[in-house]
């Protein structure tokens, strides 16, 4: 059995890769930009764009499942060329936005149920993943924490339940090993509410510094963030946090069922990746 990483680059893909490896899969990485990829020599990488199917010809050829991130603009003809190719197996990393009410009018929920959607019509088996906020959404404060012990928020109370992305590759894995998570949609969070105030805190307390918080407007935020994100990103971005003021998002306890051990919490996030504050 091969499988195909797409997106093997990024901090989930990598981890999904180095899980694959351990139980002894025959991995295949795909990029646009594969000379970028920094990937042991067993992994046999592949050029190859979303938005350009045929370009994953050779990438498929013996592949019996993959993993796919919700970054592409046409999913259909993606999907069947997926299919056309012998896939039988397909473990999408979506979103928990899908499972929000008006998700379908929603920039987030909308781009990902249609790639869900692409994937259920195709015929393909499926799995879901459907993980809440990412933990390592925290790697934007790494340069005010560095140089200024202090992270600049519109909405310091906003409450979340970020998610480990280990967390998330481990059920990737899982789904990508075996038909026990076929047809499954788990949506996956990490172990506790947090508010962004108390996730800065946190990162405080691992680098052993106090780190606090500069109360923004919106419009400060969002000319902040625009000088990075692109701007339909900044709008959701500040949605979401103000949205979030008060609120009591659900704690998944999908990661436990699945794997039997407990989710990492957003503490063991920030000391695995203390490197980034320090």
């Amino acid at each position: 059995m091969a499988v195909l990483v797409v997106g093997a680059s990024g901090a989930i893909g990598g981890a999904v890769v180095a899980g694959l490896i351990e139980r002894g899969v025959d991995v295949r990485a795909s990029s646009r930009t594969p000379a970028k990829l920094s990937l042991p020599e067993s992994v046999r990488v592949f050029a190859a764009d979303l938005n350009e199917p045929a370009s994953f010809a050779a990438a498929l050829e013996g592949v019996d499942r993959v993993f796919l991130y919700a970054d592409l603009e046409h999913p259909e003809a993606l999907v069947a060329a997926f299919v056309a190719a012998g896939v039988r197996h397909v473990v999408l990393l979506s979103s928990s936005s899908v499972t929000f009410p008006g998700a379908a009018e929603d920039f987030n929920g909308s781009r990902f149920l249609r790639v869900e959607r692409a994937i259920e019509e195709s015929g393909a088996a499926y799995t879901f993943l459907r993980p809440g906020g990412f933990a390592s959404n925290a790697a934007r404060w790494s340069w005010s924490v560095q140089r200024e012990s202090a992270v600049p928020l519109p909405y310091p109370e906003a409450v979340q339940v970020p998610v480990h992305e280990q967390d998330i590759a481990d059920v990737a894995v899982l789904a990508l090993t075996g038909d026990a998570l076929i047809g499954e949609k788990p949506v996956l969070t990490g172990p506790e509410r947090l508010t962004l105030r108390q996730q800065v805190e946190t990162i405080g307390a691992v680098i052993g510094r106090p780190v606090v918080v500069i109360e923004q407007t919106e419009a400060e935020s969002t000319a902040l963030l625009s000088q990075h994100v692109p701007e339909v990103w900044v709008r959701q971005i500040v949605k979401d946090w103000r949205e979030a003021v008060g609120a009591t998002p659900a704690i998944s306890h999908e990661y436990e069922r699945l794997t039997g051990a407990p989710s990492r919490s957003f503490r063991t996030w920030v000391e695995d990746n203390v490197h980034l504050f320090r």
